[in-house]
């Protein structure tokens, strides 16, 4: 709204001051936080929350030749459906041809910085001017627009109008408009449609000499004291607090006319306030890290979520623990004084006086073992030796005063190599490495004679591979004096490296050269099968390596080496735990060079048990009689038998003589190889009581009762005894002889 006059009505009431605080202009890392809302929430027909809103009335026209009345009724300001309806009705009253309602919050709540928000859907019509806007809290004592006033969102009803509105603030001048009708903003217009189709979101942010305008998510308007005109003061830095109303007519939208509608009614979602508070930063992306000679190259995204500084932080297991080896503002680091034939593991978080990020994603760099670097003549620098024991023909030039930018390079040599050169045409034959293995191999070069592109240029072979052609180190480089490096992978033949520099214009050129073997690839193709007690495991092969196997349990547990220094591909780890799971890692060391661990495989042990037997006995018995117990054969097994009465035996066929009652029940046996042990295999016994045979004689017969076995007679007590042929107890023999005896076989 745009105020010139009776600004100022007095609210007789107790007031909350909420002064939200940023330290910046620019917001830092962090987020809007809730601190005051009114969803409309009370019961249909009810007026506004009183606590948060009071009303400005009257029919003054409020300094714009308004129409309007503006009352404390609910016909013009009522909640509905969780809605705020402030309605703008054509009535007479109070002397005005119009009605409507002005809520604010002063003397109640007035805030300094934040999000103010709220979802509207506005009126439209000619002559119709709705708005949410803010007022300075000190506009008692200092009457606008020395308080200040921020037009959150405005629109003028006309047809032409009604898809645009108004974003601005007004404050004191020294002549000119941004305390009159234009102030300093600017305007969103929607694509398609009015405002008056849907609710919108229309919003502030408000920080500390920057306000920002919102529709929706859109940003639309940026004000700054820079924004302001001369003689403007920025008076943005104190509490202001809200408004919310329709007006009828007034000088900028022009008085309703003959297409105008009414009622007409602004509906309001709700009304939010938020507090920006600061967070940490977000974590680093982007991280990289390069290998060099003890040392190991960082870099990663700057951020942009108001970081400060950086932590780097290394460990030598994956995972940490990490420890902070760095603390800096750039985005790159050199760590230096690192052991070759080393793995180091880096991650970086970002700080700011909130406190910390949480870390980057872990990356990792392995050092390989350091063979050789050699530099043309001056003397000797860093790991650079001379190359005279080296290399063959070539002129030792003139050492170079120029700075050599190394700018963007990875792991760059010191500057006496590149302001150092050998020129010709030459070669270097590197002697002593490992047939078969690949060596990186870095050539150092910077362009400190010739000037332009083309005038020197020259090819460079390498153990019989053309691998630079035609090579200008100005056109790679970019400019003289800046240093270039050319890397490659080659493989040791015969146990050298041989290296040739052969001109094309002028004269081929040498800086530096390092030799390098990187630390050997992590071995692959790991399988591991289990067995009995034991795992057999198999890899591929690398070149030149020896290789180390390391175990852990795959409950947990740290990795120890089972093996060490293996010159072959395959081993059997013997002696283990059946059903117990064990996890295997594999390394190689080249030149006492270890690589990372492999991937992890896992094997449980675990037996083949032998077929179970089959087994018997000869019962049903009677006490007295031998057991005889049976199993089948199974090759190669031993047996174990258990049965009643604690009874245990090793033997494939036990006896048990003389066998009494309680050798009754279940017998069971397994069979074992190799410490697997089969399914039992089961067989019941059953042992009766003693036999007895009874006789009874009558009338010349005898009559015989036996509980089993078979009926045997003889005349004679020393026999000879026959058996009696089928004979069946009870049985009833008449008597032969004089005598006759009689006995039962039981076996």
């Amino acid at each position: 709204m745009i105020q010139k006059l009776n600004r100022n009505k007095s609210l007789a009431s107790q007031f909350a001051l909420l002064t939200l605080l940023l330290m910046s202009p620019l917001l830092s890392q962090g987020a809007w936080q809730l601190t005051w809302s009114d969803e409309f929430t009370q019961p249909d027909g009810t007026p506004p929350d009183s606590t948060k809103w009071g009303y400005d009335t009257g029919n003054s026209g409020f300094g714009n030749n308004e129409l309007e009345y503006y009352t404390t009724r609910t016909n013009n300001a009522r909640i509905v459906g969780g809605q705020l309806i402030i309605e703008a009705r054509q009535e007479n009253y109070g002397g005005s041809s119009y009605t409507s309602a002005r809520l604010l919050t002063k003397g109640k709540w007035s805030w300094t910085y934040g999000r103010i928000e709220a979802r509207i859907k506005i009126p439209k019509g000619q002559g119709i001017w709705p708005a949410f806007w803010m007022l300075g809290a000190n506009i008692d004592t200092a009457p606008w627009p020395n308080c200040g006033e921020i037009d959150i969102m405005e629109n003028i009803g006309k047809t032409t109008e009604q898809a645009k509105v108004y974003g601005t603030i007004h404050g004191p001048q020294s002549g000119g408009d941004y305390n009159g009708g234009a102030g300093v903003g600017g305007t969103y217009t929607l694509p398609t449609g009015a405002f008056a189709d849907d609710f919108h979101v229309f919003a502030v942010e408000w920080t500390t000499n920057q306000i920002q305008w919102f529709v929706d998510t859109n940003l639309y308007f940026t004000a700054t004291p820079a924004s302001l005109p001369g003689g403007g003061t920025w008076v943005f830095t104190q509490p202001q607090f809200l408004l919310l109303n329709v007006a009828v007519g007034g000088n900028w939208p022009g008085n309703p006319d003959g297409t105008t509608v009414f009622p007409q009614q602004m509906l309001v979602d709700y009304v939010r306030v938020y507090n920006y508070v600061p967070s940490a930063p977000n974590t680093p992306t982007g991280l990289t890290v390069s290998p060099g000679s003890t040392k190991a190259y960082l870099k990663w995204d700057a951020s942009s979520s108001g970081a400060t500084g950086y932590k780097v932080k290394r460990a030598t297991v994956s995972g940490g623990t990490y420890t902070t080896v760095a603390n800096l503002s750039s985005n790159s680091y050199t760590d230096t004084g690192l052991a070759n034939c080393t793995t180091y593991y880096y991650v970086v978080s970002a700080t700011n006086s909130v406190g910390e990020s949480t870390n980057s994603t872990e990356q990792a760099a392995s050092l390989g073992a350091f063979s050789l670097a050699v530099k043309p003549g001056g003397s000797a620098v860093g790991q650079f030796v001379l190359d005279t024991a080296y290399v063959s023909s070539g002129t030792i030039g003139a050492v170079a005063t120029a700075t050599i930018d190394t700018s963007g390079l990875v792991a760059p040599a010191p500057q006496g190599v590149y302001q150092a050169e050998r020129y010709g045409n030459f070669t270097y034959t590197f002697t002593g490495l490992i047939s078969g293995v690949s060596y990186k191999v870095r050539l150092h070069s910077a362009e400190t004679y010739w000037t332009a592109v083309g005038q020197r240029r020259f090819n460079v072979i390498l153990n019989g591979t053309q691998v630079l052609s035609n090579f200008d180190i100005l056109a790679v480089a970019g400019a003289a004096n800046k240093a270039v490096i050319s890397e490659f992978n080659t493989i040791a033949a015969n146990g050298q490296i041989v290296i040739q520099f052969v001109t094309v214009t002028d004269n081929a050129r040498a800086g530096g050269i390092e030799i390098i073997l990187p630390q050997p690839t992590s071995p692959t193709g790991l399988t591991a099968i289990a067995s009995d007690s034991q795992v057999s495991l198999k890899w591929n092969a690398i070149v030149g390596a020896s290789y180390n196997v390391k175990r852990a349990p795959a409950s947990g547990g740290t990795y120890s080496p089972v093996f060490s220094g293996l010159a072959t591909t395959n081993c059997t780890d013997s002696g283990l735990t059946n059903g117990v799971t064990y996890n295997y890692e594999v390394s190689a060391t080249i030149l006492g060079c270890e690589s990372t661990n492999s991937a992890v495989v896992s094997a449980t042990p675990a037996c083949s048990p032998p077929p179970a037997p089959t087994a018997g006995n000869n019962g049903p018995l009677f006490m007295g009689m031998t057991l005889n117990l049976t199993a089948t054969t199974v090759p190669g097994a031993t047996y174990n038998w258990t049965g009643p009465n604690g009874f245990n035996s090793t033997s494939q066929n036990p006896s048990i003589p003389n066998a009494s009652t309680n050798l009754s029940g279940l017998f069971s046996v397994t069979t074992a190889t190799g410490g697997c042990t089969s399914a039992p295999a089961a067989t019941t016994v059953t042992v009766n009581p003693a036999a007895n045979l009874s006789i009874q004689s009558s009338m010349g017969k005898v009559i015989l009762s036996w509980p089993g076995g078979t009926l045997q007679s003889a005349t004679n007590v020393g026999g000879p005894w026959a058996n009696v042929g089928v004979a069946t107890s009870p049985r009833t023999n008449v008597t032969a002889s004089s005598q006759e005896f009689y006995r039962l076989m039981l076996q």
